[in-house]
């Protein structure tokens, strides 16, 4: 519940200021179809700055200015810490999400939308646990698992604003943006030995139902 909590409380957070920010300086050119290409920059940062790699890019297809259609395909390795005591644990894969969204127009060139994705990951991972005892003889057990995957839904509301005030060609067509899900595991994981702790795409699987914020930079294109 804590970690929900935390999730809506950083979503109103976020969401407040870009509702209200004017674009007075921004011109607005209706089209009935605009694609986009973005990169999710928040799995880059996590990737330098941590022990995990992760990127993930997509494209969409905006109809009639309403209607979003969209792609979305990732990697992950991921290491996550305190999973095992005395030991270490990796996943590592490829995933893709495929999806629906309504958009609304909240200012000119400030967007809300909201739909949902269905997602699906192919993935491995292994770990290794060890045990030393004065007493007892040593524990050391090491698992790899080739082949797992893993399916899941995602409810999600995404924001998204021009990243500069400019009316020069290129620079105006950069979007950043906010997305925000809730991941429900559909998929059953149960292993007979050691539990699948981290999916990539999905992440920690503590929870069947997992929130999760993305940050990401768009390139639209009008037409």
């Amino acid at each position: 519940m804590r970690r929900l909590a935390g999730y809506i409380i950083s979503m109103m957070l976020v969401l407040w200021p870009i509702l209200c920010k004017a674009q007075d300086s921004v011109t607005v050119h209706p089209s009935k179809l605009a694609v986009q290409v973005f990169a999710d920059v928040g799995k880059g940062v996590e990737s330098v700055i941590g022990k995990q790699t992760k990127w993930e890019l997509g494209a969409s297809a905006i109809l009639t200015g309403k209607y979003n259609v969209t792609l979305e395909y990732g990697y992950g390795q991921l290491n996550p810490e305190s999973v095992i005591n005395n030991g270490d644990y990796t996943s590592e894969g490829k995933y893709f999400r495929g999806g629906f969204e309504y958009m609304f127009t909240i200012k000119p060139k400030i967007y809300l939308s909201a739909g949902a994705m269905y997602a699906s990951s192919n993935f491995k991972d292994s770990g290794h646990v060890q045990i030393i005892s004065n007493i007892w003889d040593d524990v050391n057990v090491e698992f790899s698992r080739e082949g797992q995957t893993a399916s899941w839904l995602e409810i999600i509301i995404n924001t998204e604003m021009p990243l500069f005030k400019v009316e020069k060609p290129v620079l105006s067509n950069f979007f950043w943006g906010v997305r925000y899900r809730l991941r429900i595991l559909t998929a059953d994981i149960s292993q007979p030995d050691f539990d699948i702790y981290a999916i990539p795409g999905y992440g920690r699987t503590y929870s069947n139902v997992v929130p999760a914020i993305n940050l990401f930079i768009k390139y639209r294109i009008d037409f």
